[in-house]
């Protein structure tokens, strides 16, 4: 049995190799790329200009005016407080819920939650930005049919409440993934250990709280993992909807990177900030790794 797999083996080598090609080049073209990008960071390459052609190799000037200018730094900080209410709080949080609340609810009732959020999942961030343009514009849906009939005046949320349009958006849009998580880590908990519980006398928050979130405490990291990375370099959504501002109140890294490499021109120091934001992401994946492991001990 041995010699006939490594007689097929033998015979599938070009046919798997041939297949093999297209991944290789793809991985190729990622180390290029990434390689270049790093390479650039070290530059004055700009888009335009003589530093189009023969930039200059400037060491670490574009890392160092990552942290003396407040451009970057302001966008750490916005990048940071839309990815812990949006992704942290909102997607991961609101997923978790909703797969606790829904787990035993009616067919219809779950039918219907599950196709609102699974239809914010699946609409393109374009289409997504231009609905909840409509809904907080100051003639939008929010406006018309809840603010102007309770007595209130119209507000531009978009301009007067930016930053928490976009997180709302944004847990519109991504919420879907932690509960399709989460309710599938649900099906895997013993039914006897929560009656066990119950019987024991612990209420649904004692429930909650000592049983069921001990049992998920790797697919919670693995989800904050994920959505974490997603969301701390997001990109299309905002864009479309705020473009950055009013001013720089929605402007992520992922946005500020972008108007300083093509706006401005600066694709070095685009690519410093790049670099800047992979690392911080790496950072956060490392701990989430390790807080996975250590709770799997």
């Amino acid at each position: 049995m041995i010699t006939t797999s490594h007689v097929w083996l033998r015979r599938s080598a070009t046919p798997m190799a041939i297949a093999a090609i297209p991944a290789i080049l793809f991985i190729l073209l990622f180390v290029f790329y990434a390689g270049w990008t790093i390479w650039t960071s070290f530059t004055d390459l700009a888009l335009l200009g003589r530093k189009s052609v023969n930039p200059n190799f400037v060491w670490f000037d574009n890392y160092i005016r990552l942290v003396t200018r407040d451009g970057f730094l302001a966008s750490v900080w916005t990048t940071t407080v839309f990815t812990f209410f949006s992704a942290i709080v909102g997607q991961c949080g609101i997923g978790l819920l909703l797969a606790i609340l829904l787990k035993n609810s009616r067919f219809k009732l779950k039918s219907v939650v599950e196709f609102a959020i699974l239809f914010g999942w699946l609409a393109p961030d374009v289409v997504a930005a231009f609905m909840w343009n409509a809904f907080a514009s100051s003639d939008g849906m929010i406006n018309v049919m809840i603010l102007q009939p309770l007595g209130f005046e119209k507000v531009n949320l978009l301009n007067e409440y930016a930053i928490e349009v976009v997180i709302i958006a944004n847990i519109w849009k991504g919420t879907a993934w932690s509960y399709l998580l989460f309710s599938a880590a649900l099906d895997t908990v013993s039914k006897e250990v929560i009656e066990a519980a119950y019987m024991d006398g612990a209420n649904a928050l004692q429930r909650l709280r000592h049983v069921l979130l001990p049992l998920l405490r790797a697919q919670i990291a693995t989800n904050l993992l994920f959505v974490t990375i997603w969301t701390y370099a997001f990109f299309s959504l905002i864009y479309a909807l705020t473009g950055g501002g009013p001013g720089r109140e929605t402007e992520v890294l992922s946005i500020y990177m972008y108007k300083q490499a093509f706006d401005v021109g600066k694709l070095g120091y685009g690519s410093a900030v790049a670099i800047a934001m992979m690392l911080i992401v790496g950072v956060l994946s490392v701990f989430y790794v390790r807080q996975s492991k250590d709770q799997t001990k």
